[in-house]
């Protein structure tokens, strides 16, 4: 598996499908690892090596993606990955709950499948070609990000 993955929380296979489709659009070569519902995805980031990025669905059987991200934010190891709520919902009650819960992003899913991808691609730039979180920091020559 590629280091710098991404891990996507979502229960729903046609949001997995075009997610996974959106982010092949958009040419970025992050492994994906996805999971189906919050009790999944926190057992396996209990043990796993942070993500680069975390792309959580709010609403999922279970526990929830602000359910998660609470439980998330108290993993030592998982403090400072970008986690960003990918969602339907325009509640803004979960909006606040997320950021409360530690959410670096609040983003809602557009309903065409273009701007979803082209919404995957802004996401894919920004927090994975862009920021810098502790712990992956890069030097830049030239205005390009080097890997050392």
């Amino acid at each position: 598996m590629n280091d710098a993955y991404i891990l996507l929380v979502e229960d729903r296979i046609e949001d997995v499908e075009l997610t996974l489709r959106a982010f092949k659009r958009a040419h970025l070569i992050n492994d994906i690892v996805v999971k189906h519902d919050g009790v999944e995805a926190l057992e396996f980031l209990q043990t796993a090596e942070p993500p680069a990025l975390m792309l959580i669905d709010i609403s999922m059987p279970r526990m929830t993606g602000i359910q998660l991200l609470e439980r998330v934010r108290k993993l030592e190891h998982m403090r400072h990955v970008p986690a960003v709520m990918l969602t339907s919902s325009a509640e803004e009650r979960d909006l606040v709950a997320s950021y409360d819960s530690g959410a670096n992003s609040y983003v809602r899913k557009p309903v065409t499948f273009t701007d979803f991808a082209d919404l995957i691609a802004r996401l894919g730039m920004y927090w994975i070609v862009l920021n810098e979180s502790p712990g992956t920091a890069r030097p830049f020559y030239g205005g390009v990000p080097q890997n050392t």
